[in-house]
């Protein structure tokens, strides 16, 4: 095989060792609801994922290059693979409920602003009172 045709092997089992560990930590965090770490976790997650994509873009135009590895490399890079995919499944799920669990909050927030009538003060014992004298739990001077 020349250059540029071959599987990059080691590269693909050191992003997708990496992808892995990344992921199951980030899914660990999702779990506790710690967005600080997420934030954390998202330049890297990045940047293994672009480097995995560059990796496997040559596989994807030509599958025949993976019939070049022996049988015991194939094998290493399937598992790998689904161990990676798995974890990929459980991480679109908790992200994908983190992120509507976030929405219907806003939402929330949102609706209980729209709902209150009138301008809302301050009553003379600090408490947020609307125009009617209902007294307001949440007071925004912008549209969500």
């Amino acid at each position: 095989m020349t250059a540029g045709t071959e599987v990059a092997y080691e590269d693909l089992i050191w992003v997708c060792t990496n992808l892995c560990e990344l992921i199951e930590v980030e899914n660990a965090a999702l779990a506790r609801h710690d967005s600080a770490a997420v934030r954390e976790l998202a330049e890297n997650k990045a940047a293994l994922a672009q480097f995995y994509e560059q990796l496997v873009a040559p596989i994807a135009a030509n599958p025949g290059l993976a019939e070049g590895l022996e049988p015991d490399r194939k094998e290493e890079l399937a598992a790998i693979g689904n161990r990676l995919a798995e974890l990929m499944v459980v991480n679109t799920t908790l992200l994908t409920a983190e992120i509507g669990a976030c929405q219907r909050l806003m939402d929330a927030l949102a609706a209980a602003t729209r709902s209150q009538n009138g301008a809302v003060n301050y009553s003379p014992g600090g408490t947020l009172e609307s125009r009617c004298g209902e007294r307001s739990s949440l007071a925004l001077d912008k549209t969500l």
